[in-house]
């Protein structure tokens, strides 16, 4: 019977220093990351990839499975 009980306690202790941590962990976002280190980052981005559009049509598409199949994921499963 002490086993069991050791063991439960554990399992609850256990829980509750995930759950302690797990709310703290939360992603500071923000949409204007980059205007001071590297301002000019969505103009160059933009001109990239309207670049390899126009040489590769098939490069929007790429581009949009690469971010909603390997990024979306991430980000849902984050929360």
């Amino acid at each position: 019977m002490a086993a069991h009980s050791a063991s439960s306690f554990l399992v609850i202790v256990s829980l509750a220093v995930l759950v302690i941590f797990t709310g703290s962990s939360s992603a500071k976002l923000s949409t204007n990351f980059y205007s001071k280190s590297c301002p000019k980052v969505f103009i160059t981005v933009q001109s990239v990839v309207h670049s390899a559009i126009s040489k590769q049509p098939l490069q929007g598409a790429s581009l949009l499975r690469l971010h909603f199949h390997d990024c979306l994921p991430n980000v849902i499963n984050s929360n």
